[in-house]
């Protein structure tokens, strides 16, 4: 019976992965633009600059000019 023999061939990695550490500035600013960008659009959801036609009522104080 004969005997089968096999080869193993390692080749070299041909690509190097070099892994940078990143700005934590640029992390924490990206949170910030999110955060902002979800309150903005909640904000406009829930009607923004516009009311919908209800009325707000504001108590003015009474103001005398003397001169």
């Amino acid at each position: 019976m004969p005997i089968e023999r096999e080869t193993i061939v390692e080749r070299p990695a041909t690509t190097e992965t070099v892994v940078t550490g990143g700005s934590p500035f640029g992390i924490i600013g990206g949170i910030i633009v999110a955060v902002v960008a979800v309150l903005l659009i909640f904000w406009l959801v829930n009607g923004g600059t516009s009311s919908n036609g209800s009325s707000v009522n504001v108590d003015l104080p009474n103001v005398t000019v003397t001169e």
